[in-house]
């Protein structure tokens, strides 16, 4: 049995960590600022990480290069949750055990839905994904409260989109290329923005015309955060676009997850599109955005329980898991 370490037991550590000690197949721990565990203090860390076969940092992102460094060192396998570009290209340099990023719900499950549905294609033109966590309810003029971190929030807003265009990888500006998505009935604007796409641009260029990722979010919303980023400049003053989010617009429980992902392309001389579309409503005392991030890194948790990443080392995408292992996953059920 693998012993596995969740450094960070904030929102989706916690229900990982809940959920996974239910199963006898984990041995688990769980370690966080507020048990007593100062996860900034290197020498802690490194104790915690050699005596451990695995580690999910469910940290915030400025933490996880520090911690993948130190999973390189001694040899233990590293899984994190982060849309943070920046650390994932730090990880895609470290060799010395397998290093699984961005296996939550966007970038994660929907990555992989997404490759599954454009490996059943001979010609591949367009793999589109579209996810927003939002409010069941929200009557502010954003449209919006709080689900989950802010400052992964505000990381998606301001930084730059990887993309596939017309076969070529490409960076796209964030909050741009608005479109009108229908979902049940529900209108929902969509715009670019960073982290979602994962690996899936890099993976599909130059097979695939275009390959992109949206957020999803109620109308209004995004010409509103185009204000606060551009005219009140605080795309460049990150600490402050956080502490207004955090001061200013409240939490909620009362949330839902939208998934649209689209795949078009030549299937035996024919032009086909393909559509899978999910929509998430919270659970009891269970968010949307927890039980569909937690359960995408479950359910990569779960395989590399079983043995079926074994084969892996270095960086590993997670399109390149193996899909059955994943799907076939108890904890890949919200999606099915």
């Amino acid at each position: 049995m693998k012993k596995l370490s969740i450094l960070g037991m904030g929102h989706i550590g916690t229900y990982v960590f809940n959920t996974l000690r239910q199963n006898p197949n984990f041995y688990i721990t769980g370690y966080d600022l507020r048990l007593g565990h100062d996860l900034s203090d290197e020498t802690f860390l490194a104790e915690i990480i050699k005596n451990s076969d695995g580690v999910l940092a469910s940290t915030p992102f400025f933490l996880n290069k520090t911690i993948a460094r130190l999973c390189n060192e001694y040899g233990t396998d590293y899984f994190d949750l982060t849309e943070s570009v920046d650390v994932t290209n730090y990880v895609k340099t470290l060799t010395n055990a397998k290093f699984v990023t961005q296996c939550g719900l966007a970038p994660g499950m929907v990555n992989i839905i997404a490759h599954h549905m454009a490996r059943q294609y001979n010609e591949v033109q367009d793999i589109e994904i579209r996810v927003g966590a939002l409010p069941i309810n929200a009557n502010n003029h954003m449209g919006y409260y709080r689900t989950w971190s802010t400052e992964g929030l505000i990381n998606e807003y301001i930084h730059p989109c990887p993309a596939v265009k017309d076969g070529r990888l490409v960076v796209l500006e964030p909050l741009t290329q608005e479109e009108i998505v229908n979902m049940g009935g529900i209108i929902l604007e969509a715009r670019t923005t960073s982290g979602g796409v994962g690996s899936l641009a890099e993976t599909w260029q130059g097979r695939a015309r275009n390959v992109n990722y949206k957020t999803l979010r109620y109308p209004g919303h995004w010409d509103l955060i185009q204000y606060l980023k551009d005219d009140l400049g605080l795309a460049t003053n990150f600490h402050t676009f956080v502490d207004i989010f955090n001061k200013q617009i409240p939490l909620t429980v009362q949330d839902c997850v939208y998934i649209m992902i689209r795949v078009s392309g030549w299937k035996n001389g024919n032009l086909y599109t393909d559509v899978y579309s999910k929509i998430i409503n919270h659970q009891s005392d269970i968010t949307a955005i927890q039980l569909t991030t937690g359960c995408g890194v479950m359910a990569v948790l779960d395989s590399w329980q079983q043995g079926r990443m074994d084969h892996l080392t270095g960086w590993v995408r997670v399109e390149d898991i193996d899909y059955d292992s994943i799907w076939g996953s108890i904890y890949s059920e919200c999606y099915q």
